[in-house]
């Protein structure tokens, strides 16, 4: 049972909290001077810094009012996190099934104005046809996993694809990997299903679908795969996720993600045009 505003941490708590305690140590305030001056205990204020607890909009703009934190770009940015995580989402029906990373992760691609992927090996996640996402999921991880944990994975994943059916739904550009159309996932017949289906969302006007085939050569993606979510109205912030088997982890230093930005813009631009990228997949599909 969780206690009412006492949840797991999440990014947009944990960011705020950083930001609150950044804020405080830059006027030289212990947390008990600082509680003085909000007129609040140290245990909120605590946990607040600390992402235990979500803040309300205006407590938070008293906090920020009290600390001088004049920039405007600053104040909109952590408002908005506010806002936004404390609001009732699909993806907390999944909160006791699923690890907490994979839940936040989807709340924050539901707030997503943009979405830029890059993914070398696989289909995204937001593209897989069902039984294609059977095969993903049953092949990774732990051997222990039951035939319902398993069977959560996927509708967790097709929830995540409602992202499409929104009357205004994010600006996705993906860029996947040659071996993502070529690894035999589920059999052939599960493979052609999947290239038919992004044959289809190729066509979709907030999709731009690239390939990255063999003959691109080097390119800056040999770490791996990432999502660059742009995160509010009009992309208010970003932030890169990345994957790996054990872990996954946010980056959103302005430097680290102007990096991958400029690494997914060099991926788009070795990779073959939308046009030819969606002859490619065809020319793929009917050798199966």
């Amino acid at each position: 049972m969780r206690l009412m505003g006492y949840d797991r941490q999440t990014y947009r708590r944990r960011k705020i909290g950083d930001s609150l305690r950044m804020f405080r140590e830059s006027l030289g305030l212990t947390q008990k001077a600082a509680c003085r001056l909000l007129d609040r205990s140290q245990a909120s204020l605590s946990a607040y810094e600390n992402g235990h607890r979500a803040i309300r909009p205006r407590d938070l703009k008293h906090i920020l009012d009290v600390y001088g934190v004049t920039d405007d770009l600053v104040r909109s940015r952590l408002l908005s996190l506010a806002a936004q995580g404390r609001q009732d989402g699909w993806w907390h029906d999944f909160d006791e099934r699923l690890a907490p990373g994979v839940v936040d992760f989807a709340s924050l691609e539901a707030d997503a104005s943009s979405v830029r992927m890059f993914q070398p090996l696989l289909v995204h996640g937001l593209l897989q046809e069902e039984d294609y996402a059977r095969a993903v999921i049953a092949d990774s991880g732990s051997a222990l996993r039951s035939s319902r944990d398993i069977d959560t994975e996927i509708s967790f994943r097709l929830h995540r694809q409602r992202l499409h059916d929104q009357e205004r739904p994010p600006k996705m550009s993906v860029v996947l990997g040659e071996p993502a159309l070529r690894q035999a996932m589920g059999g052939a017949a599960v493979m052609r299903r999947q290239l038919r289906k992004l044959v289809v969302m190729s066509e979709w006007p907030h999709i731009d679908l690239q390939i990255l085939p063999f003959s691109a050569g080097a390119h800056p993606g040999g770490d791996g795969p990432f999502t660059i979510l742009g995160v509010g109205s009009a992309g208010l912030f970003e932030v890169v996720a990345i994957d790996s088997l054990t872990r996954s982890w946010y980056v959103d230093e302005p430097s680290d993600v102007d990096h991958y930005c400029e690494s997914f813009e060099r991926l788009r631009e070795i990779a073959l045009s939308e046009i030819d990228s969606r002859a490619f997949i065809e020319r793929i599909l009917s050798e199966l």
